[in-house]
């Protein structure tokens, strides 16, 4: 047996907002390149298939169910994109004092919820 030390396990570590992020970051980027790319084939394919396939489409993302899918993609999207935004921070060096690193933990996805109601509620009331 080697005497190596072996890494610790998720147990002994405290869970913290930057864990959320960070696991929610690796989520939404999964979700939008396997959900979104299918939407987009689907939609795109819709377009070229003529109108009888561009008006089922539509009818079917105007369900309740599609709404919660283009909802949830949304909130992925924005989702990532604070979290992609935290990081660039991080790799240009600030943001890692133990306070400012938890506030935009707990700051970006609240930020992301946001962004979607306010794009959601503008498509919805125009």
């Amino acid at each position: 047996m080697s005497n190596r030390p072996l890494s610790p396990h998720l147990q002994i570590w405290r869970w913290g907002p930057h864990m959320l992020v960070s696991i929610l970051h690796r989520a939404t980027g999964d979700g939008m390149a396997l959900v979104g790319l299918a939407l987009l084939v689907w939609w795109l394919g819709a377009i070229a298939a003529g109108q009888a396939q561009y008006d089922l489409f539509y009818g079917l993302m105007t369900t309740p169910i599609g709404y919660i899918v283009m909802v949830g993609l949304t909130w992925a999207f924005f989702t990532h994109l604070m979290s992609g935004l935290r990081h660039f921070v991080l790799d240009i060096g600030a943001g890692y004092e133990l306070n400012t690193n938890k506030m935009w933990s707990i700051a970006s996805p609240l930020i992301a919820i946001a962004l979607t109601v306010a794009v959601w509620a503008y498509v919805l009331l125009r």
